[in-house]
């Protein structure tokens, strides 16, 4: 087999996706270890790696030397057309061995777009994609991760869904594995229903409650962090500084689903930078969180970062920083190495914005800006949303109004999508507003915002929001859609140029189910698909 998928590389774009040769990458003996389990995104090689939790739960399965933990991402369109001329099963990167011969195929899911990509790669791995046809011969298929948390839609095509974090259960896991290996489908599954945060659909029954870590400063990181041989998406180390969020915004999951909120010391936290720089010599340390402005002792953070790597030429970096907690000081800390980009998000304008639990002035963004553009920042990226519930036209004329203003200091990025109801929000029984609404939105956006090569608009797929939003709070009903738009072609619809929105359409015609029955506001007295989840 090994051989065979070699062959392959000199045909495919980019043959450093399938090669599995990274530095710090595991490779084990197969045959001697009792558990075998492989990791799934079921994204592109270069969004999967990228992700923090599929290096965490890899690294922490295979510290175990009873198991062997691979990874497969789904292939381009290259590869997937020489595998199916070739007549071969999609292969793990390590040992380039079918997903058939492991015992577990876990799916992280980040996505709804990705949806159709997980069906994709059960059939490429010749594994029957509704979980009632699988036997004994068939690994036992568990998802979990952001999308978990309203698993209805994906039920008909999983054995197992895990809900929360998955550093402590993925050991549980492993443990039953370990102790029922050989002793059929049902008795396996039979014992892992028993862990909690572990729903199991063909015969779990009652509530799920998610799983979460409580000594978060010491739960396990990947030290020996992978390098890949080719560029990704986020082409850096992460280290997690703080998991959950205090802020509880009406609209974001973040807020619910991921508390509570617990931080990692600073101590702790240039302790793993030292061993990861040693094992990888990476130049970008990016501190991961909701919102890394909110960890009490960031500053302390940064100035341990700095003092150790300064001289290393070491770039320190933010993904996300809320405004009212952004430090200008600390900024400047970070600017000594190198500058990096300022990233804020208003959502909406001042009124509303305070409506919908973010109380923060457009003064106090004002005097950001000003301040950034003292510190020598030509730029910041602003993220809006459109279609809030209780928007009115006079909200979407006061984001172009702070936009115009901020345009006189500093130039701007700004990036709008629209308002996606989700599971477990204040906001989730909240419609999805048409196409002709946001049409408009964006047309009043457009109007009111003044003409200045200062300032570049974004706007998000319209159609790519809908389709998360009919996904995210839909039930098993619309499961046969995601087969007919699968069996259609539909994948990858996380990328704009193979997004094809007519698919959805089309299947929920030929299914004879109403596409606006997820996107209305659903009634107080209907049962949500998501209420046996308690978060």
């Amino acid at each position: 087999m090994e051989d065979k998928i070699f062959k392959l590389l000199p045909y495919v774009s980019v043959p450093s996706r399938y090669t599995g040769m990274e530095i710090n990458a595991v490779h084990k003996e197969f045959e001697k270890c009792k558990v075998k389990f492989v990791f799934c995104y079921p994204d592109l090689y270069e969004l999967g790696m990228s992700s923090l939790g599929i290096r965490v739960l890899y690294g922490l399965l295979n510290d175990d030397k009873d198991v062997v933990c691979e990874r497969v991402f789904a292939p381009a369109s290259d590869m997937e057309g020489l595998l199916k001329i070739r007549g071969l099963p999609i292969f793990t990167l390590e040992s380039k061995k079918p997903l058939k011969e492991f015992d577990i195929v876990g799916f992280s899911i980040s996505s709804e777009l990705n949806y159709t990509n997980v069906l994709n790669i059960l059939s490429l791995a010749d594994i029957p994609v509704f979980s009632s046809e699988r036997t004994e011969n068939d690994p036992i298929i568990i998802a979990g991760g952001n999308c978990i948390f309203n698993f209805k839609p994906l039920e008909p095509f999983i054995d197992c869904f895990v809900v929360g974090e998955g550093e402590e259960v993925i050991l549980e896991i492993v443990g039953v594995l370990k102790e029922t290996k050989g002793s059929g489908r049902e008795k396996v599954l039979t014992a892992l229903s028993s862990i909690d945060g572990v729903y199991i659909p063909s015969f779990s029954e009652g509530n799920v409650r998610k799983r979460f870590i409580q000594d978060f400063d010491n739960a396990y990181f990947p030290l020996r962090w992978m390098v890949p041989l080719t560029e990704i998406v986020h082409d850096r180390v992460s280290i997690e500084i703080m998991r959950g969020c205090g802020q509880g915004c009406f609209f974001c999951q973040a807020g619910r689903c991921w508390r509570p909120v617990r931080k990692r010391s600073p101590e702790k936290i240039l302790e793993i930078a030292r061993d990861v720089w040693k094992n990888t010599g990476y130049g970008e340390f990016s501190l991961l969180s909701f919102s890394s402005g909110d960890h009490p002792e960031i500053d302390k953070i940064v100035d341990n970062l700095l003092c150790e790597f300064r001289d290393r030429k070491v770039i320190i970096s933010f993904p996300s920083i809320r405004i009212d907690t952004f430090s200008f000081e600390l900024a400047t800390k970070i600017k000594e190495i190198k500058k990096t980009g300022l990233t804020f998000a208003p959502e909406t304008g001042e009124q509303l914005r305070e409506k919908i639990g973010k109380k923060i002035k457009d003064s106090e963004l004002i005097s950001l800006v000003q301040k950034a553009k003292e510190g020598g920042w030509k730029q910041i990226k602003l993220y809006f949303i459109l279609g809030l519930p209780k928007e009115k036209d006079s909200d979407i004329i006061d984001i172009a109004a702070i936009i115009n203003e901020l345009s006189k200091v500093i130039g701007i990025k700004a990036s709008f999508n629209t308002f996606i109801p989700k599971p477990h929000t204040v906001f989730e029984r909240e419609r999805f507003i048409t196409e002709e609404e946001y049409i408009y939105k964006k047309s009043l956006i457009v109007k009111n915002v003044r003409r200045s090569n200062r300032i570049k608009l974004n706007f998000y797929s319209y159609h790519m929001s809908c389709v998360e939003t009919f996904l995210g709070r839909g039930d098993k009903t619309i499961s046969p859609v995601i087969k007919k738009v699968w069996e259609k072609g539909g994948k990858m619809e996380n990328w704009d140029e193979l997004f094809n929105f007519s698919l959805w359409f089309e299947s929920f015609k030929e299914c004879g189910i109403d596409i606006s029955s997820y996107l209305s506001e659903i009634p107080l007295d209907i049962s949500l698909p998501w209420h046996n989840i308690i978060v």
